[in-house]
């Protein structure tokens, strides 16, 4: 077994399939392939099940993936001896979701690029709850998230600042505040949000639940900037991260409708696995990310 063979392992793991593998790691298919049986003859087992062009593992891959994972942290740290005194290299991986992405994170990533333009950044966007995925398997070195506050033995998790969601409507909605007067209605409003696998999404369907009020319908759209402009349209209404709609409520192209009742807080976070080797390009990351979250405040977003 060679270091080579555990890294075209994890990224088979990472893309879903041999070919993507190949093409991100420079090789041929037929060298990927001879890198995985090369594992499988040693451990005398097959690591992945392969249906068509996808693959998921087998129970031992999945064992194996832990250990590959310290493997490859330990090859980390043996690289990083030599490098001592040179300029930082290397790459991260960061998993965010669109919200943190689009409106929090480009301070800080033009921080760093700046300071170390020699290590590559791999940003991923994906739902909160893929994104608390990707650190525990091994797929991402540090996710943001924006969820209640996250505890999880198996993580290192810091808080950043509590994220207020707001309902929004164009200027000429007919509602004006959602109180207890909708009690067992229907709004005569569409919804028009993001997946369902969305942190903020969740909480507010669960609040229309509790309060049985049900929109007249639902539009599901792809991205936070095409539900604006949906709602800015007169489409409908929708919840979302203040962050995210400041700039039109303050212009007067967006209004916010006060929701009567609590909602359970919704904080911005950062967290990595608390067994992950935290190389020097990771340790700077999170100092910048953490520096520059001192400036967050709610007075940035009223």
């Amino acid at each position: 077994m060679e270091i080579r063979h555990f890294i075209t392992f994890r990224k088979v793991i990472e893309m879903g399939s041999f070919t993507q593998a190949a093409q991100h790691l420079g090789y041929t298919q037929s060298t990927v392939t001879s890198h995985i049986q090369a594992l499988e003859e040693h451990l005398g087992a097959p690591l992945f099940n392969r249906m068509g062009r996808k693959v998921s593992l087998t129970d031992i891959g999945t064992k194996l993936l832990p250990f590959t994972q310290e493997i490859l942290d330990t090859y980390g740290k043996i690289e990083g001896i030599t490098s001592e005194g040179q300029e930082m290299r290397g790459e991260l991986k960061i998993a965010a979701p669109e919200s943190l992405t689009v409106y929090r994170l480009e301070p800080i990533l033009r921080e760093f690029r700046r300071k170390f333009p020699h290590v590559s950044i791999r940003l991923t966007n994906a739902t909160c709850g893929d994104n608390k995925k990707a650190i525990l398997n091994g797929h991402a070195d540090l996710a943001f998230v924006m969820l209640p506050q996250m505890q999880h033995s198996d993580l290192i998790i810091h808080p950043l600042m509590d994220e207020p969601i707001v309902l929004v409507g164009n200027p000429d909605c007919s509602l004006t505040i959602l109180d207890e007067r909708y009690k067992n209605q229907k709004l005569n409003e569409c919804l028009i949000t993001n997946e369902k696998e969305c942190s903020y999404r969740r909480i507010f369907e669960e609040y229309l639940r509790e309060q049985r009020i049900a929109p007249a319908s639902t539009m599901e759209l792809w991205s936070i900037e095409a539900i604006k402009r949906c709602v800015m349209s007169g489409l409908g209404i929708s919840y979302l991260p203040l962050m995210t709609v400041k700039s039109e409520i303050q212009e007067g192209t967006l209004k916010v409708i006060p929701c009567v009742g609590g909602f359970q807080q919704i904080f911005s976070q950062v967290a990595y696995h608390k067994n992950k080797w935290i190389s020097p390009a990771l340790k700077m990351f999170i100092e910048i990310t953490l520096k520059n979250a001192r400036d967050w405040s709610c007075a940035e977003i009223v």
